[in-house]
């Protein structure tokens, strides 16, 4: 089998589409997926340089992939040879991946399996700080920073769905016009506007009831700004790399909540993954819901895939197909 190898930590010189890996075999309770395409994350170049938890190489990168099922193990119910499904898995990205039951999904109908590949990280990140952390209500209004990521395109499209306006954030106009094509209300150019500035002045200087940052530094520390009474700010990366000073009497005098959420360090049975991607797979069937693909790379392409996420000019998700 053919799988993104990394031997030694480093840059994007020390991927390799290997062969010769060992295929692996459902065990009890696992469905292997012959992969048709396998989301690429942030948190693959974190763990191409050693920065993100787990063990030392080799391993295989990845963390969603679509797919048919190609068998199932012992106690597997739910699932069939032939299903089209997603899943939520390490060492995706590769010919064949083993995947708990607990973790895989159906596809939803009419979406391409590649493409599939892409939903279920992004919608599952986004559907649990909106709903499960911050509680999302009809009538709150939402600031997402990163608004062209693939948790960003996916936050826009839910926070709408649960009536919330959105305020979008991002560094060009081609991020921004996506975010409006999603349906975010109004959209910054934190480049060129004061972000904090501009949220208080389309709130009227209420501020917002949900901010959702993955940048870190600067950006979370501006944020605090534009958090309203009893306001909600869920923490979920820190792509900058820089540090950030949150001050305690900017979060007791709003009556604020600083929340963090990894749903990698989530403790097993905390998050309902079934009941969160069932309610999105019926949007996604109905076209409430899509997934914004930048482009799809081969895997034998991954260190230009590498490459092109650093420039950060993508717009939504970029998937590997072997």
């Amino acid at each position: 089998m053919k799988a993104v190898r990394v031997n030694e930590f480093g840059g994007p010189e020390v991927l390799r589409w290997e062969d010769g890996v060992t295929e692996p075999s459902p065990g009890p309770g696992e469905v292997l997926i012959k992969v048709a395409g396998a989301g690429m994350n942030f948190a693959d170049q974190s763990r191409r340089r050693g920065t993100y938890p787990g063990g030392p190489p080799p391993t295989t990168l990845g963390m969603e992939a679509g797919g048919t099922v190609a068998s199932v193990g012992s106690g597997v119910s739910d699932f069939k040879v032939g299903d089209n499904v997603m899943a939520r898995v390490a060492g995706a990205q590769a010919e064949y991946v083993a995947a708990r039951a607990a973790d895989v999904f159906p596809a939803p109908r009419g979406v391409d399996p590649v493409l599939a590949g892409g939903i279920p990280l992004v919608f599952l990140t986004a559907y649990h700080i909106l709903r499960t952390r911050a509680d999302i209500q009809p009538g709150d209004t939402v600031l997402v920073h990163a608004a062209a990521s693939g948790v960003g395109t996916a936050a826009i499209q839910l926070a709408r769905h649960w009536g919330a306006s959105v305020i979008a954030t991002a560094s060009t106009e081609e991020k921004l016009a996506l975010a409006r094509s999603l349906g975010a209300d109004h959209t910054v150019n934190y480049v060129d506007d004061d972000f904090q500035a501009r949220v208080k002045e389309i709130t009227g200087e209420r501020g917002v009831e949900v901010i959702l940052d993955s940048v870190g530094g600067d950006v979370l520390e501006k944020s605090m700004g534009c958090l309203g009474v009893y306001g909600r700010l869920v923490t979920y990366g820190n792509a900058s790399g820089a540090p950030a000073s949150l001050a305690a009497r900017d979060i007791f005098s709003v009556c604020g909540a600083v929340m963090g959420f990894s749903i990698g360090r989530s403790p097993e049975g905390f998050l309902d993954h079934k009941g969160a991607m069932a309610e999105m797979v019926s949007l996604f069937e109905s076209g409430e819901l899509r997934l914004v693909l930048d482009r799809t790379m081969p895997m034998g392409a991954v260190a230009e895939a590498h490459a092109h996420l650093a420039n950060r000019g993508t717009l939504g998700k970029v998937i590997l197909t072997p």
